[in-house]
């Protein structure tokens, strides 16, 4: 999918649709919520998932596949922070969906902000359901997950392959075109297949590959967790401390699993169910889909970026714990800081 397609501008058909409603231009209000709506998601997703990066790599507890793979959604949502985010901040700031620069780097701009995107979300989706499957094997099969004794990156590897291949015609598709002295990018599947069918198809199997499959299939084995883990008893040991323990850090770390699907489906539904729309509908086709929608469906999913850190430190004892620690260093030098200058000046003023 492309992520602003403007193939309903430089298209001939384009002219033939007369009753294609005018959009409003942005007032300096809308411009200036929306500027920090974007702003507000960069800083969180940037400062947040870093900070999850860190912790674990600090806590050797926290050193097995279901952390690392929470880690690998951190990465995800990084370069959607990184190399997206600031495009569609660019568009707030300068009230225009054209790319700053033409030439080869506009080209560049135009294939690798879409395919990037795209391959991040596609990597989340594929870690979420990489987590479930882990944390089934984890619940239910307990030794089979034991003699299997796989490492993070033979999970890691292959979401990542599996993206980057899924998402490989965007860097075919995704084309840039001047258009009355500015340059935009636009989806143009022509001349190796019909544009129109092409974009459809592709566009149907992504939301089935990359978004209704690995929902599903989460959904299913966290039911069956669920089911396994609030309906478990250990004959004879199920009032020992340490058991209990167990079992109450598994559910919490489950609740926190099942909370971060359920807020990754609703957030990038609204993206794909645009996306669909434009390909399956004449009128949205051509005349595109309301502009302020399009704004609020996009910015929904890239806040599931800025969203993620926050539950696992709501929800996860070690998160907070190991965000105070990466936090109490940076605490200390402050206050140490600001005693010394205020002796300084005590010293001064007493000289």
């Amino acid at each position: 999918m492309s992520n602003d397609s403007f193939s309903n501008i430089l298209t001939e058909n384009f002219s033939s649709y007369v009753d294609c409603p005018v959009q409003r231009p942005h007032t300096t209000q809308n411009r200036f919520v929306r500027t920090s709506l974007y702003l507000v998601a960069m800083v969180f997703s940037l400062f947040g998932n870093a900070i999850i990066i860190c912790i674990v790599r600090k806590n050797r507890r926290m050193r097995n596949l279901t952390h690392y793979l929470i880690v690998n959604m951190a990465v995800a949502d990084l370069l959607i922070t990184v190399l997206h985010m600031p495009y569609r901040l660019q568009i707030q700031l300068t009230n225009s969906p054209a790319v700053v620069v033409g030439g080869l780097m506009g080209k560049l701009i135009c294939k690798l902000v879409g395919y990037s995107q795209d391959v991040s979300i596609t990597s989340s989706v594929f870690t979420l359901m990489g987590i479930s499957v882990d944390r089934f094997m984890a619940v239910v099969f307990p030794l089979k997950r034991g003699t299997l004794n796989y490492k993070a990156r033979y999970v890691v590897a292959p979401i990542w392959i599996m993206s980057m291949v899924i998402c490989s015609p965007l860097l075919y598709v995704n084309k840039m075109k001047e258009y009355e002295g500015a340059f935009f990018c636009y989806e143009e599947w022509f001349p190796l297949v019909e544009s129109k069918t092409a974009g459809r198809y592709y566009t149907a199997l992504q939301f089935a590959l990359c978004y209704i499959v690995p929902l599903i299939v989460a959904a299913v084995l966290y039911s069956c967790i669920a089911f396994k883990a609030w309906n478990r008893h250990v004959p004879g040991q199920r009032h020992l401390p340490r058991v209990r323990f167990f079992s109450v850090a598994r559910k919490k770390l489950l609740r926190m699993l099942i909370v971060i699907v359920c807020l990754f489906a609703a957030c990038w539904l609204p993206y794909h169910v645009v996306f669909l729309l434009q390909f399956f509908n004449e009128k949205y086709l051509y005349c595109f889909i309301p502009e302020p929608i399009m704004f609020y469906c996009l910015f929904a999913g890239h806040a599931n970026s800025a969203i993620n850190p926050c539950i696992y430190f709501a929800i996860h004892k070690e998160y907070r714990k190991g965000f105070s620690q990466l936090m109490l260093p940076v605490c200390c030098l402050r206050v140490s800081t600001t005693i010394s200058s205020c002796l300084r000046r005590r010293k001064n003023s007493s000289n």
